[in-house]
């Protein structure tokens, strides 16, 4: 579930640079131990509590997850990596015992995550699940405060997925006949915004960003699979911009925002890496959709900072699709709810 690319970018945190490698075990030890109920603790008290957006999904967030913790490593170590990811967080990622600490665990959970992805069964798929929530979180979180000029997209983040699609539907035939699972609702729902993905109806209200008539719009590369590529991408955002407008429950709005990165197809991504105006111009959409949820703390700043970014650097004769996701800015500053 794109632990791989997480991996890859695991020294890179928000608002500084990073410090010499962390050793990838800590040694046993009666400190470590300490440190380790003090995580569990607090991600037990404030973090995983945080995490949730209604009764339901406390329950997903701290009991449930405390419980299955003790029976996975991977799980485990992502909660005290979260759980320390918080603590820096709020000091305004000042503190560095809290950063060393994150990136630690961050490793261990990566290297068991690793481990229990390559030995998917019926058994470890729930804690599998959530491990890869937990990771989903801290990319989120890393979206803060990340260096904007030169401006280039965050990729890591936006291949979060790797092989994320054909993972669901294996983790989805696991668990389609235990609807008692923890987890059951939430592979369900994920395998529901794939088949968003393919509605035309839910991008008919963006189909003028696929718009092939001026002149700039016709000198991009368009083959059938750029177009299936922007348009899942513009499906998946207006299903969130209908969850948004019917009033939703906090959950699925929540959860069509997180997996968006998850769900887009492959060549988007590639589009978005090579700076296409169009490919920059949709993304630029989903985190005006982001900058809405800015007062979730592993959200925060970062939707309004990555559209102002695409923004400057957006050509002239493609500024004009920009309209919504600026006028979302300006309404958030209207109004005082704007932290970017």
């Amino acid at each position: 579930m794109g632990v791989s690319n997480v991996a890859a970018d695991v020294a890179m945190r928000p608002s500084r640079k990073p410090t010499a490698e962390v050793a990838v075990e800590m040694p046993e030890s009666e400190a470590r131990r300490r440190l380790e109920l003090n995580l569990f603790h607090q991600y037990m008290t404030e973090t995983g509590p945080s995490l949730a957006v209604d009764d339901t999904t406390v329950y997903l967030w701290v009991k449930a997850i405390c419980r299955l913790a003790l029976k996975s490593d991977a799980l485990l170590y992502a909660m005290y990596a979260v759980a320390a990811l918080h603590t820096e967080h709020r000091s305004e990622f000042k503190d560095l015992e809290a950063s060393e600490t994150c990136r630690t665990y961050l490793n261990m959970a990566i290297r068991e995550h690793h481990k229990d992805v390559a030995e998917m069964n019926s058994q470890n798929i729930e804690s599998i699940c959530l491990t890869s929530s937990m990771l989903r979180i801290y990319g989120f979180v890393r979206l803060q405060g990340r260096p904007q000029q030169p401006y280039t997209p965050p990729m890591d983040w936006l291949r979060i997925t790797g092989s994320s699609t054909a993972l669901f539907r294996k983790s989805y035939d696991l668990i389609k006949d235990n609807p008692k699972s923890v987890v059951y609702d939430m592979i369900e729902s994920a395998s529901d915004f794939l088949d968003d993905r393919e509605s035309e109806e839910l991008r008919q209200d963006l189909k003028h960003l696929m718009s092939r008539e001026k002149p700039h719009e016709l000198e991009e590369d368009w083959e059938s699979e750029t177009e299936t590529a922007y348009a899942g991408a513009l499906s998946l955002i207006g299903g969130i911009r209908k969850a948004l407008d019917t009033k939703c429950p906090a959950r699925s709005v929540g959860r069509r925002v997180v997996v968006f990165p998850m769900m887009v197809n492959k060549r988007f991504a590639d589009m978005v890496e090579e700076l296409r105006p169009r490919a920059l111009v949709i993304l630029a959409h989903y985190f005006a959709l982001l900058a809405i949820l800015n007062r979730v703390w592993w959200i925060g700043d970062a939707g309004p900072r990555e559209v102002r970014a695409i923004a400057a650097i957006l050509p002239g004769e493609w500024q004009g699709l920009l309209n919504w996701p600026m006028e979302v800015l300006r309404q958030q500053k209207a109004t005082g709810d704007n932290k970017g």
